[in-house]
């Protein structure tokens, strides 16, 4: 309800249906979320004027949401453009040694992801760094994919994705109170994805020279 406007919840539903198979039919998103909209008011009731007046208050409600999701994404663009991702992991690898090495690797994939940056682009990030630690130490390849993966993941749970920055929005809270929340998860995520990748770490070929 908008201002004592009331559109009936079926209406409601019949609009989003309308969005998604225009999405499925190729018509952009935006396009497809603002027809389904307009289609949803008129039919559950709305007057033209009311109909605007809903689609204008939804696109306000929602702007913050929208700024903070471009404020993460050109943060992480910048991570990724400056090379300073690629220098985060090889830093961590470094430090870390030998010894613990899939524990590194999945560490920097997850320090990685949880500025911002989505998992397929970390795990190619950390990718060349695992595949010539993983030739050294005699690392499967499979174990390496797992720790990458795995590492990334816990990262994603505590990062400021556009799913944190809903998820916040949507219980009233704020996104860093979702982030923190998520430490804890995250950290079993991690623990977790070390111990298979440890199990993992003679199962398979390991990569070669030629890859390296």
């Amino acid at each position: 309800m908008v201002e004592g406007i009331s559109i009936a919840w079926w209406a409601a539903l019949l609009g989003l249906a309308l969005a998604i198979v225009l999405i499925l039919k190729k018509l952009n998103a935006t396009y497809a979320l603002l027809l389904g909209a307009i289609v949803g008011c008129l039919v559950g009731g709305a007057s033209l004027t009311q109909t605007v007046s809903v689609v204008v208050a939804g696109g306000q409600s929602v702007m913050g949401t929208i700024v903070r999701v471009l404020a993460a994404g050109i943060l992480a663009g910048v991570m990724m453009e400056s090379g300073a991702a690629n220098r985060i992991a090889k830093t961590i690898v470094s430090k870390f040694g030998e010894s613990l090495a899939i524990f590194s690797l999945a560490f920097a994939t997850m320090i990685i992801c949880a500025v911002g940056v989505f998992i397929p682009v970390a795990v190619l990030i950390v990718a060349p760094i695992a595949i010539e630690v993983g030739n050294r130490l005699g690392i499967s390849k499979l174990a390496l994919l797992v720790a990458l993966s795995g590492g990334g993941k816990a990262g994603n749970i505590m990062s400021p994705n556009p799913n944190t920055i809903a998820a916040a929005s949507g219980f009233g809270v704020q996104p860093s109170q979702v982030m923190i929340g998520s430490v804890v998860p995250a950290l079993c995520g991690l623990a977790v994805a070390v111990l298979l990748a440890t199990v993992l770490r003679k199962h398979g070929a390991a990569p070669t020279a030629a890859e390296v």
